[in-house]
């Protein structure tokens, strides 16, 4: 028997903040587990109290008593390392930090932004629009180790590598990949690809591979062969400012339009594309589609062993690729995941379904820029309030253990079950809209391209009682198909 509309509506949405909080994840340690899994025991036909968080957290920082951290310009990064520690790269109020989630500590190393390490953990980069001469960097990542494990400042570490290149001068936002690591007599030698966005040239997004010569004893870089940089295959078709690659160097992760401009267009689809070719005397680059999820969203993250990808999606602000201070007030976002296929070759050639790791309805407030630590957990950025806000500013760094729970079919996949999730979306909107007047403010009502997300966030026990609800109170000419609703239900099992 499930409870009432009004009883179910006045459940409304658990707020992130207060849920961990009444779990005891805000200290920041490993041990502070917590699941969705007893929010849809204990009301699992109340669709109103859809689950902010639907992954086990592992750390929240800053902890209690910890200093808040008021502003985070744009994303942030994992760095791999041999400790066990959970440590990141990110920035804010313009200047770079390192931030040891497990022990809550943080210190400066140098530049202003985009800060993002080798999955090696050889080095920290950084693109030129945030350093002092406008060059590409490559810090040694020892040094900057060993200052955060004292607890020391280390923004005067001086560069292992500055790349200068003319079309290079005005980059940003970069990602980072290994292509290959040998030894050649007493050396190491590394090479590294980096595909960089921005500029004041017309190749806009550029690959560039580095092949670094290392002490093989010491590790100090003896030669650095740049490639010319190579403009990012013309596969990839508007891309929004929203590729990322993969951490081999091989995959690149980018949103896709045939249609110019910044507005959605039917069609539009994230897609992960492989790089087939590098043409470094031409400047150009050939790549195949291999991931077609048919929906938008923002920038995504190759897992370390290349398995998973993450990314974000956005209601009401399209796609949100940058993110400075906070989220607009007339914007959402959350996190999903999803397991990549390969062929008997290694090569990806599709996905194995979806999971939606957080769901906010709170305009302005949500989780975005997930990317993943070498150990496959993953971390992201949330915000508390929205950037325009008169209220303090307090961001988050949650880490979560996405992988275990249901993995669900991609509801875009057919237009069939995408309008039967616009039909249930409205529904559930509806059932909230009387005591909830923020369903009738932007980002809300859900767009159409939005609403096949609200699968991703009930169970199936609360879809089939939003159906029962919604058909007993239709009128007896109401046209819809309430079978084929309740058969999308018992699709998202458990």
């Amino acid at each position: 028997m499930t409870t009432t509309n009004a009883g179910r509506r006045a459940l409304g949405v658990i707020a992130a903040g207060g849920f961990l909080a009444g779990l005891g994840c805000s200290d920041g340690s490993d041990g502070a587990r917590s699941s969705s899994a007893d929010l849809f025991a204990a009301e699992a036909s109340d669709y109103g109290a859809v689950a902010p968080i639907s992954a086990h957290v592992l750390i929240e920082r800053p902890g209690e008593g910890e200093p808040p951290i008021d502003d985070v310009n744009w994303f942030a990064r994992p760095v791999m390392h041999a400790g066990t520690d959970r440590i990141v790269a990110f920035a804010s109020h313009d200047e770079n930090y390192l931030y040891n989630l497990t022990r809550g500590v943080r210190v400066r190393i140098p530049d202003r932004s985009d800060a993002v390490a080798t999955p090696d953990g050889r080095f920290m980069t950084v693109p030129s629009s945030y350093t002092p001469d406008s060059n590409v960097r490559f810090y040694p990542m020892r040094p900057l180790l060993d200052a955060l494990a004292a607890g020391e400042d280390a923004d005067g570490v001086e560069p292992a590598f500055i790349h200068e290149h003319a079309s290079m001068k005005r980059v940003y936002y970069q990602s980072t990949g290994v292509l290959s690591e040998r030894t050649v007599a007493d050396a190491s030698v590394v090479e590294y690809r980096l595909m960089f966005s921005g500029g004041h040239d017309a190749s806009n997004f550029r690959i560039v591979d580095y092949r670094f010569e290392l002490d093989g004893a010491s590790g100090a870089v003896r030669h650095v062969d740049p490639s010319g940089p190579m403009a990012l295959c013309p596969e990839v078709l508007n891309d929004l400012n929203t590729p990322f690659i993969s951490k081999d160097g091989r995959y690149v992760a980018a949103y896709t339009s045939e249609t110019a401009g910044n507005s959605y267009s039917p069609g539009s689809s994230l897609k992960v594309f492989e790089i087939i070719r590098t043409h470094p005397e031409a400047g150009t680059t050939s790549c195949r589609a291999a991931v077609d999820f048919h929906f938008a969203a923002g920038k995504a993250d190759f897992s370390f062993d290349g398995g998973m990808l993450t990314f974000h999606i956005s209601q009401g602000g399209y796609l949100t690729p940058f993110i400075n201070g906070g989220l607009p007030a007339t914007t959402i976002t959350d996190v999903v995941v999803a397991p990549l296929r390969r062929d008997e070759r290694g090569r990806i050639v599709g996905h194995g379904g979806l999971r939606r790791v957080t769901t906010s309805v709170e305009a302005g407030v949500g989780s975005y820029f997930p990317a993943f630590f070498p150990d496959g957990t993953l971390f992201y950025v949330a915000n508390s309030v929205p950037r325009e806000s008169e209220e303090e500013k307090r961001f988050h760094f949650r880490v979560v253990d996405a992988q275990a729970g249901p993995w669900r079919a991609n509801v875009f996949e057919t237009e069939a079950d995408a309008q039967g999730w616009r039909t249930l979306a409205a529904l559930w909107q509806r059932s909230r809209a009387a005591d909830d007047p923020a369903m009738a403010e932007p980002p809300f009502p859900f767009k159409e391209h939005e609403a096949p997300w609200l699968a991703l966030s009930l169970s199936s026990g609360q879809c089939r009682a939003l159906v029962a609800d919604s058909r007993e109170a239709a009128a007896a000419s109401d046209p819809t198909d309430w079978a084929f609703l309740g058969a999308l239900c018992d699709a998202l099992g458990s």
